[in-house]
């Protein structure tokens, strides 16, 4: 099944928000959310939260990575949940430290509130507090049988973490296994390091999700999810050797080969994404494909 509008997906799980920016509710005994996309998306996920929440307000956030399109809304659900506790990858803290990664995340949640329309106060980026540490091999009671198992999957990010829930045979994995454009063609999202993206989504490739609930985009269950996962490390493959030809073709210059690559693959009909996170995680990934070329000579 391929799972395109919030709501109830099974049994005690619901997207919240829009395949856009999704975000993910585990209504159980203690009700968990699993990343808060874009600032301005708050509103649209307290609107599909309230009627759901019978056994008590949303106890924990847990976020895959530290970008600004996975703990964007934190500051409004915070406001209506004063009592909110967030969990990430210890390296996230250190990220919501930094002044520069903070301005960057500012300007781009700017971007997104003005896209959306929706510039006031409560929609402003708001640097979230970790309260919850979470590694790899880690456990989440989630109360009433669920739990959420923590996997590092670097590759994407450093601090990139994907939680497998149980009973549910379900995987939230971030970008760790790229993104599913509206044509269905897969974008690897390896912005720190290729082989590690490789080696993270073999990781969730091996433990055969029956659902995969996607960053971005529609999320999949049983052989939809199937088929994706078999399309996930041909697809980093292809990009790797787009971008490799294209590095030969300019000289190694990264700079150039991304506005090379950018000209010919962005097209907003096409690509689901806002173009200036779209050049910078292009240029991103043309990096480490360039990395890789300099050992080898």
């Amino acid at each position: 099944m391929i799972v395109t509008t919030p709501g109830k997906i099974t049994d005690g799980l619901y997207l919240l928000g829009n395949v856009g920016y999704p975000s993910f509710l585990v209504n159980a005994a203690r009700p968990a959310m699993f990343d808060a996309g874009v600032s301005p998306m708050g509103r649209s996920y307290l609107e599909d939260l309230i009627p759901l929440l019978s056994s008590g307000p949303v106890q924990h956030i847990f976020f895959t990575h530290s970008h600004y399109d996975h703990t964007g809304a934190y500051g409004y659900l915070k406001r209506h949940f004063p009592a909110l506790q967030a969990g990430a990858h210890p390296r996230v803290s250190k990220v919501m430290q930094s002044a520069s990664a903070v301005r960057t995340m500012v300007e781009l949640s700017n971007r997104a509130r003005d896209l959306f329309g929706d510039t006031t106060e409560e929609t402003a980026f708001v640097t979230p507090e970790m309260s919850i540490t979470l590694e790899d091999g880690d456990v989440i009671d989630l109360g009433g049988g669920f739990t959420a198992t923590v996997l590092e999957t670097p590759g994407h990010t450093r601090d990139s973490i994907t939680f497998y829930l149980e009973p549910l045979g379900a995987v939230i994995p971030g970008e760790a296994l790229g993104v599913a454009q509206p044509n269905g063609e897969i974008f690897p999202e390896f912005l720190t390091d290729y082989e590690s993206y490789l080696s993270s989504a073999r990781r969730i490739i091996e433990m055969k999700p029956e659902m995969i609930l996607m960053p971005h985009g529609y999320s999949l269950t049983g052989s939809d999810a199937r088929n994706f996962l078999n399309r996930v490390i041909p697809a980093a493959h292809s990009w790797s050797e787009m971008i490799a030809t294209a590095l030969e073709r300019n000289g190694s210059d990264i700079d150039l080969t991304t506005r090379d690559l950018f000209d010919r693959l962005y097209d907003p009909r096409k690509v689901g994404q806002e173009v200036n996170a779209f050049r910078i995680n292009l240029r991103a990934k043309v990096s480490c494909i360039a990395r890789i070329a300099e050992s080898e000579n």
